[in-house]
């Protein structure tokens, strides 16, 4: 009689125990509170080049010079970050051939074409108040 009064009771604690969220008998739940997180988004900022060039051609030829020569920093100088990453990440552009610019009408991008040891590039150069930059670089492989 003992033993079957100790599993009753040992029966009852655990259904007293259970983690389900229906209301207590006191009216409360035994639910967690909800949890809430917050990302915040990073912010991004385009840096404009720091000199830009008097001319297309200049601005063409200051870019790809800074390549040849593995300085990233010149070439951030006449040119935004994106054709930078572009020229950089393709590799050393060994010999450089200038094939010239397109001549489009006043106040609008010229085109400019280098060939090199690894492809063709092609560079969009732009006009702004104040002088040319490259806003973009594509590389062609050879």
């Amino acid at each position: 009689m003992i033993r079957r009064a100790a599993v009753t009771v040992c029966a009852l604690a655990l259904i007293g125990c259970s983690t389900d969220a229906s209301p207590r008998s006191d009216g409360s739940s035994s639910s967690a509170a909800p949890t809430t997180t917050t990302t915040t988004a990073p912010t991004t900022t385009t840096t404009l080049p720091l000199s830009p060039a008097g001319s297309p051609q200049e601005a063409a030829s200051a870019f790809v010079n800074a390549w040849h020569a593995g300085d990233r920093d010149a070439a951030l100088t006449i040119a935004l970050p994106e054709a930078v990453d572009a020229v950089f990440t393709a590799g050393e552009p060994g010999s450089l051939e200038n094939r010239g610019c397109n001549h489009p009408p006043a106040d609008t991008p010229v085109l400019c074409v280098y060939k090199t040891n690894i492809g063709e590039l092609q560079l969009r150069v732009q006009p702004r108040a104040d002088g040319w930059i490259v806003d973009q670089a594509i590389v062609s492989p050879a």
